[in-house]
């Protein structure tokens, strides 16, 4: 504003040179705005150097952040992360107190932006009418989250967090948007009827509609009946809404065609990714009890990833069906096979069961996508405890062989692995009694002592008994606070009593025993004597 004032004073007094065209306003002026460049410059200059002295300075000081940030994250697991305020339901749950909060926080902000205007002097709210149309708005941008991508697990390798949290974001975003939608259609009611003959008003009618119809479509019973038409269904409405509210929006209003246009490209920029990793063709295992093998090109795969896996031939209906399977095969070099462990439920897998026993030759197409999920490092801890209960040994098969390698190799710290394994009968784990004893014969370095395997059984009512050199079965359930306070290794007999130590509790599902939090992997079935 100075520099404007300045040039208004010398504007209407121009004094003409002699010698010169050019008038002594001319030189005023060159002179009145090089004065700031050379202060922007000299500001630059300033902030660069001290944005330098900043960096090394906080380089410097990180070492002394980290035990910092990690106390912080400990305080916020114990206190916010792990505990519940309601635990699993059938309808609801488990909520987390840090759940609940960001939950709250996200509502609080959705309520701000439908009722209060902002502008440069203050905050005005706004009335039901004009509500009614920010919530409109409003639920085509909480619309983009729930069509940024083809597949759950694009999303979560693009974004780095888990498929839990990306379903939970998904699920509240939905109903967040489905709330907004009625808000809507409710200020607009209000304002009077709604002439079905104008083409925004019909879409309007059709976009709700198709709305009401997905909530409709979310109650278990029709999950519960075709999973995967339901799921292909409520895709499929979706992207049914989508096109409605993009016909309803007046073509005058810039920002709302722009919030579809943007949740279209985010769509198409993921879905880039879709193409899948491999297209193979293979075989049907012939032995139903072996993990399902495909041969393709070579391929990175970690311990712990899995991939979608669709066979289109496998029955009429599975050209609709895509299943994620955890990858039980690992190797320091790229895969040219992969071994899944398949549990027999319902839909595909039910039907790879059926052409097992059959015995069928056909060699069908094979497409998958993949790898997915971050690996989880354990090397950097000495001693690693593993639970899981019948097919959920899958989770674990790979990290197995991992650690095992890269202790061989001396590139890890561990030097104690034990896996507790659930299981209902002896019978259950002939799918994996070939997968142990490999990863129990290359676990060969210092006569083999890291890895110790002890075996539950519900159906067995005999005492303690040898499982084959290094396993042993017990009788019940498994006594996880037992497990997790003290676990003996064969030759380093590490003993850790109510101390987390460098002790790592690997997988799926959270439990919390004595403020102590650990995860475990749970399934179905499995266990033979390991020799």
């Amino acid at each position: 504003m100075e520099l404007a004032q300045i040039s208004a004073i010398y504007l209407p007094h121009p004094v003409h040179s002699l010698n010169s065209t050019n008038s002594t306003y001319s030189l005023v002026s060159r002179d009145l705005f090089a004065l700031p460049i050379v202060m922007d410059a000299i500001q630059i200059y300033a902030i660069a150097a001290g944005g330098t002295l900043c960096i090394f300075a906080f380089v410097n000081l990180l070492p002394l952040l980290i035990p910092l940030v990690t106390r912080v994250s400990i305080f916020v697991s114990k206190h916010f992360r792990y505990p519940y305020i309601l635990h699993r339901h059938r309808i609801l749950g488990p909520w987390t107190r840090a759940g609940v909060i960001i939950q709250l926080a996200y509502l609080a902000i959705n309520l701000f932006c439908v009722l209060a205007v902002l502008s440069w002097d203050d905050i005005k709210a706004a009335n039901f009418s004009g509500a009614g149309r920010r919530a409109g708005t409003l639920a085509e941008v909480n619309m983009i989250p729930l069509l940024a991508g083809p597949h759950f697990a694009f999303l979560a390798d693009l974004i780095g967090l888990s498929l839990k949290t990306i379903r939970g974001i998904h699920r509240s975003a939905g109903w967040m948007t489905a709330a907004l939608v009625f808000l809507h259609a409710m200020a607009a009611a209000s304002d009077g009827p709604l002439p079905i003959d104008v083409s925004q008003n019909l879409f309007a009618v059709i976009g709700a509609s198709l709305l009401c119809l997905l909530l409709v479509l979310l109650f278990p019973l029709f999950r519960k009946l075709s999973y995967e038409l339901f799921l292909r269904s409520h895709q499929a409405l979706a992207w049914g809404s989508i096109y409605a509210v993009w016909r309803h929006v007046p073509s005058d209003k810039s920002s709302p065609h722009a919030y579809i246009y943007i949740t279209m490209g985010i769509f198409a920029a993921t879905s880039c990714k879709l193409a899948p990793s491999s297209s193979e063709t293979g075989s049907f295992a012939t032995n139903c009890h072996a993990p399902l093998s495909r041969t393709m090109q070579p391929l990175a795969m970690d311990a712990g990833q899995y991939i979608n896996l669709w066979i289109p031939s496998v029955s009429f209906w599975s050209f609709l069906q895509t299943h994620p399977f955890t990858v039980i095969s690992w190797d320091a070099k790229d895969q040219a096979r992969l071994d899944l462990l398949i549990e027999p439920r319902r839909g595909l897998t039910q039907e790879l069961l059926y052409h097992a026993k059959k015995g069928y030759t056909i060699n069908p197409l094979v497409m998958f996508s993949g790898p997915h999920r971050a690996s989880l490092s354990m090397g950097e801890y000495e001693s690693v405890l593993m639970v899981a209960s019948g097919f959920g040994i899958a989770a674990f098969v790979p990290h197995l062989k991992k650690l095992i390698y890269s202790y061989n190799t001396r590139a890890v710290r561990t030097r104690c692995i034990h896996l507790v394994w659930q299981i209902k009968n002896e019978a259950d784990g002939l799918a994996v009694q070939e997968v142990l004893n490999s990863a129990l014969k290359e676990d060969k370095l210092d006569d083999g002592c890291i890895l110790s395997i002890s075996v539950y059984v519900e159906s067995k009512n005999s005492p303690k008994t040898p499982f084959g050199e290094r396993a042993s079965m017990y009788p019940g359930p498994s006594p996880l606070p037992e497990c997790h306070t003290d676990i003996r290794c064969t030759q380093f007999a590490i003993k850790l009593k109510s101390k987390l130590g460098n002790l790592l509790l690997k997988p799926t599902s959270h439990y919390t025993y004595f403020g102590l939090t650990y995860m475990y992997s749970e399934s179905a079935k499995q266990a033979k004597a390991p020799k």
